[in-house]
């Protein structure tokens, strides 16, 4: 074994980045247990494994004695939980703060050797954004309870099921015009999922006694319009680009976030203020030895289904 089989507990391994995380690391031979609220609407991460490497736990994350039996005989701790908009029953601060909390005592109570925690780029003490409050907290909380950290901030990640291109390819389908919120200004560094799940891997392996911090951006940073942009030509429509004011977007965005997948919340409108590109201030994906990809290697590869006639439109 590669590794000597050593058990990760993993929590938020059923969205996009959890997939793409998990194959890797069967790959490697490590053993998984997966935490999670409903394991059997998760079973399909278990054929990502051989039999039996990967185990589904039913889990309360603010339940710390679920959380003693998830951590119980673990080497490393993978920490994926996140949400975009707040719901009745999922806040910001609870998700992004409180739970980083509890998670990172534990695994210093316990013994763990490494904790990596996947936050957001872009953070900074008193954002606008609660959004980013919650994760700056979270960050904090974390570098003060456990010290082998490692906390990884990726920008916009792209690839087969993101949230980013597949959502306004959608939007394309019968829309005329794509807004662009600010004027379509604000930068951002997308990052192939493939690159995080990789970056996540490295850190693993790292030896840091005190906690360690890296931006993960993409090799080129574009424009909120140039995405628009590069997306359009991809899947071969024209639309109308329209640049929508801050002031009018939130006003929307108070109508808009009441559906039950929000299209677009005050809190967002908040974020599209700032760029979100690496800042030179830490180590990045360079320093884990990861060579970005850039978005032409891999768009096309899953957003011509948005094409009319598909991969032969």
């Amino acid at each position: 074994m590669q590794n000597n089989q050593k058990i990760i507990a993993i929590f938020g391994a059923g969205g996009f980045l959890g997939k793409h995380l998990m194959r890797e690391l069967t790959k490697l031979d490590y053993r998984i247990k997966v935490a999670t609220r409903n394991p059997y609407l998760k079973g399909y991460l278990k054929p990502l494994g051989n039999p039996g490497q990967i185990e589904l736990f039913k889990t309360n994350i603010f339940n710390p004695n679920d959380l003693k039996k998830i951590l119980e005989n673990c080497d490393l701790v993978i920490n994926l939980v996140g949400i975009l908009y707040e719901s009745r029953n999922q806040k910001f601060n609870e998700i992004h703060s409180e739970f980083p909390n509890m998670l990172s005592n534990l695994c210093n109570e316990i013994g763990i050797k490494n904790l990596v925690h996947v936050s957001a780029l872009g953070i900074q003490d008193k954002h606008s954004s609660v959004y980013m409050q919650s994760k700056f907290e979270g960050e904090k909380n974390i570098q003060e309870n456990f010290k082998p950290s490692v906390i990884l901030r990726p920008s916009i990640v792209f690839g087969p099921e993101d949230k980013f291109f597949n959502t306004f390819a959608s939007l394309a389908q019968f829309s005329p015009a794509l807004p662009l919120i600010g004027g379509g200004k604000t930068k951002f560094a997308p990052i192939y999922v493939g690159d995080v799940a990789n970056a996540i891997v490295k850190a693993l392996e790292l030896n840091n006694l005190e906690p360690k911090v890296y931006e993960l951006g993409g090799p080129e940073n574009y424009s909120f319009k140039e995405l628009m942009e590069i997306l359009l030509t991809e899947i071969k429509k024209k639309r109308l680009l329209i640049p929508i004011p801050f002031g009018f977007a939130k006003f929307q965005s108070y109508f808009l976030q009441v559906m039950p997948h929000p299209l677009l919340t005050p809190d967002q409108v908040e974020l599209l203020k700032y760029n979100n590109i690496v800042s030179g201030n830490y180590p990045t994906l360079k320093d884990l030895g990861i060579t970005g990809t850039p978005i032409k290697n891999i768009l096309s590869k899953y957003i011509y289904r948005f094409r009319t006639g598909g991969q032969f439109g």
